[in-house]
């Protein structure tokens, strides 16, 4: 009942203020029902000649914003086809920090029905830099064709994937990933499984937030990164079919269906994908033990083979029950199976080139993965002001059960085997269900100010039952040291406040948002349990300078959680071998950032950001060795301190009329500081990274694309990272009056990223080389179809699911 007090407490009391859009111009587009149209194009014209001055492309919601504009007479006019342009009134503009809301403009339909899809609209930049964030347009990128969503997010500027999985951004970890705005709540292994067996085909661009205002979950110390999937928003009855075959390590194939159907104030749509794909590592392991009487050695050869195949699905409708207001049901999920078939080889002895005896382990997986979702969404425009309110309800449900097998079997040097082998198998059902509850509410207040507010109550449950059984005599027997049932529940009850406003050349938002936690975790094996509860204030704050129409300028300030992922809160083993494994540590607590950020922007299109992050209580991955039976294993603690100093530049050039480019350079300096596992460590180390995009329009049907990548040796926790760099490449070639598209890709060309990873810490003497499949040549057709007439549904606003740890 306290706790229940304590959320109301919060979930009612808090309120706070402010930000500020940079816009001098800004607007919305919709249609005859009000719904927004994100595909139309709108053009600012000057009002003497109708010249084109700029282009914006409305977001989700139809809104679009013109920035800087100068002194002048203008024209804001919209376009789509099968609909009338709408142009608006002509709009004055006294002061170069003039800032005029030019209404909506509302676009009718003109029953313009086409036999197949036939548009040239103007195609977005790979990459594009907005005031908040750097969007990856991926969905018509001839790198991503016929990748995985997790490939597509390892070559987006300033991503970094490591040998675990886990995702780092402008080289933080502690990201929290979110998909078309609903935070997943998975763990770095889950997520890499979801993202792994998700079509790259369905996605349409990649939002790198690095600095989130109050409005958004306070989770994710690094930021965000939003996966927005495609949506096919054109009236009648249309769609896109999409065939794909690869080979790297072995075949890859998917397919992909995305039709919609849309009659008066009835929308129906649904997408459908399917890969299979076969691949593997290899991964290599030294690491010494230090004893008195002298080391023993460990080097380990590891061949993984995967077979993964997956089917995912979303289907949905929206009903516009009245003007103001559209009601939407999405269902959601995936079943996907993984077989893996893997084998290690470990010399063990004072001396490898004569090692004492030879531990061979062979182990089988079977995986099967299973999610489904259901949200109800209802958008509501409360008047012609701007005033809107917006509720979401998200249940969802992940589940997985994974068995394995393995046979470890040691060997002495003239090949005789040691002792008999040891069989041992293991069972890990896993069941997440998630219930989320959103409410936001937007105030314009004139044409300058602006207040939002919003509720949100979250409830995630796990439960994990590990069993772990070793054969003996026969018979199988239960591994009471490795067995463990794990369960746990964690609430979040947040409601936030932001205020925005427009002063002159300045422009104002300050937020607070307040989250209210309590969490339990019950390992039932060991009887241990612990629960907390917390409350925590997150402030933001963003100004932004207008100097003149080609220099802007803007400081920001957030701070931010990062909770542990639930598996990595369970102690039991995450078995690899004999002599290896990965624990969790039920004592870890939340870490906290304090994030600083300053940016420039010149003549609209190069952007520098500098900025400092301070993580406390960081959540570092480390390494413990027992030097009596000569196991190691990798668990996670709170370190004190970690320290981010760091500059980004986006440099987007036009090299010449066939050749475009963007790159992106990431600096920065990471630093870590505490007591760990019984000494002190301090360490850090100047790194940077370097991407760039290059677009080739050699005929009007025929595109070619390159991309150059680099990431220098790095310093994160214990680990020491080396360097890698790779090169990509593609062609695409558009035929049938471009309803069609045939793309051909090679991804790692020199097949170059090999991950080096190396300890030396407290004794401890490791280095893993893991070489993923990264050189894939893919070939993919895309055939898109229906009529063309656009009825754009809005996206939906919760932002759940990203730290559900499964294993």
């Amino acid at each position: 009942m306290d706790n229940l007090i304590k959320i109301l407490l919060v979930t009612f009391s808090l309120c706070s203020a402010v930000y500020a859009q940079e816009a001098t111009l800004e607007g919305t587009v919709v249609d005859e029902q009000h719904i927004p149209l994100d595909l139309a194009t709108v053009n600012l014209l000057q009002a003497k000649d109708s010249t084109v001055l700029k282009t914006a492309f409305p977001d989700g919601k139809g809104q679009y914003t013109f920035a800087n504009v100068a002194r002048g007479e203008y024209l804001v006019a919209a376009a789509l086809v099968g609909y009338a342009d709408a142009v608006s009134p002509v709009i004055q503009i006294t002061t170069a920090a003039g800032s005029r809301n030019v209404g909506t403009l509302v676009l009718k339909n003109t029953n313009t029905v086409l036999d197949e899809v036939s548009v040239a609209a103007p195609q977005r930049p790979l990459v594009e830099r907005k005031p908040d964030m750097l969007v990856v347009n991926v969905e018509n990128s001839t790198l991503a064709a016929g990748n995985t969503a997790m490939d597509i997010l390892e070559r987006s500027p300033g991503v970094t994937v490591d040998k675990d999985d886990n995702i780092s951004l402008m080289g933080k970890q502690g990201v929290t990933v979110m998909i078309d705005g609903k935070q997943t709540y998975l763990s770095a292994e889950q997520l890499a499984n979801f993202l792994r067996n998700t079509d790259g085909n369905t996605i349409k661009s990649i939002e790198l937030i690095t600095n989130p205002s109050s409005k958004y979950d306070a989770s994710g110390t690094a930021g965000m990164i939003n996966i927005v999937l495609k949506k096919n928003r054109l009236a009648g009855t249309n769609g896109t079919f999409t065939l794909g075959a690869g080979y790297g390590f072995g075949h890859k194939a998917n397919t992909s269906v995305n039709l919609n159907h849309k009659v008066g104030d009835v929308n129906v749509f649904g997408t459908y994908s399917y890969m299979n794909n076969r691949g593997g590592n290899e991964f290599d392991i030294f690491r010494s033990i230090v004893q008195e009487n002298g080391n023993t050695d460990f080097q380990q050869y590891t061949n993984f083979n995967r077979r993964n195949r997956s089917h995912n699905y979303r289907a949905g409708i929206d009903y516009n029950t009245s003007d103001r207001n559209v009601l939407g049901v999405l269902l959601s999920g995936y079943a996907s199976g993984n077989d893996n078939d893997n084998s290690s080889n470990t010399l063990i002895g004072r001396t490898l080139t004569v090692p004492d005896s030879t531990l061979a382990t062979s182990s089988i997986f079977d995986g099967s993965y299973t999610s489904f979702a259901l949200n109800v969404n209802n958008q509501f425009t409360i008047d012609t002001n701007g005033r809107k309110l917006v509720a979401d309800v998200d249940l969802s449900r992940f589940s997985n059960h994974n068995r394995a097998n393995y046979n470890n079997t040691f060997y002495l040097p003239s090949g005789v085997i040691k002792d008999e082998p040891l069989l041992s198998r293991s069972d890990m059902p896993t069941i997440i269900d998630i219930r989320v509850a959103k409410l936001d509410y937007t105030h314009p207040m004139g044409k300058k100010n602006k207040v939002e507010a919003g509720l949100k109550y979250s409830n995630v449950s796990s439960d994990n039952d590990m069993r772990f059984e070793n054969q003996q005599n026969g018979s199988w027997q239960n591994d009471v040291g490795r067995t463990n049932h794990f369960l746990y529940e964690e609430q979040v009850a947040a409601a936030y406040m932001n205020y925005s406003t427009q002063l002159g050349k300045w422009g104002l938002q300050m937020g607070l948002r307040g989250e209210y936690t309590v969490s339990d975790g019950n390992s039932i094996t060991l009887s241990n349990r612990v629960k907390r509860d917390y409350l925590d204030l997150f402030p933001s704050v963003f100004i932004n300078y207008n100097i003149s129409d080609d220099h802007q300028t803007g400081i920001s300030y957030s701070k931010r959680i990062n909770r542990p992922n639930y598996g990595n809160l369970n102690p039991f083993e995450y078995f690899l071998d004999q002599y290896t494994f990965e624990q969790g540590n039920p004592y870890l607590r939340p870490e906290y950032t304090h994030a600083f950020d300053a940016s420039y922007t010149l003549k609209q299109k190069y952007h520098l950001s500098v900025g400092y992050n301070r993580t406390n209580d960081v959540i570092a991955e480390s390494m413990n060795q027992d030097t009596v039976t000569k196991r190691t294993w990798v668990t996670r603690d709170n370190l004190a301190m970690q320290e981010v100093w760091y500059a980004n530049l986006n440099l987007p050039i036009k090299v010449a009329k066939y050749w475009n480019t963007n790159t992106n350079l990431n600096a920065f300096y990471m630093g870590f500081e505490g007591p760990l596992n019984g000494d002190y460590l301090k360490q850090g180390q100047f790194a940077w990274q370097l991407r760039s995009n290059h677009t080739f329009n050699i005929l009007s049907t025929l595109t070619a694309e390159a991309s150059v990548n680099y990431q220098s040796s790095l310093i994160y926790s214990v680990y020491h990272i080396g360097a890698q760099w790779s090169v990509d490449a593609g062609l695409n070639k558009s035929f049938y009056d471009k309803k069609a598209n045939l793309k051909l890709s090679v991804s790692d060309i020199f097949n170059t990223r090999i991950q080096d990873v190396r300890t030396r810490y407290n004794n401890m003497n490791t280095v893993i080389n893991q070489k993923n499949e990264t050189r894939v040549v893919r070939l993919t057709f895309t055939y898109s179809f229906g009529n063309l007439k656009n009825g754009a549904r809005r996206e939906t606003q919760s932002e759940e699911k990203s730290r559900i740890n499964m294993p």
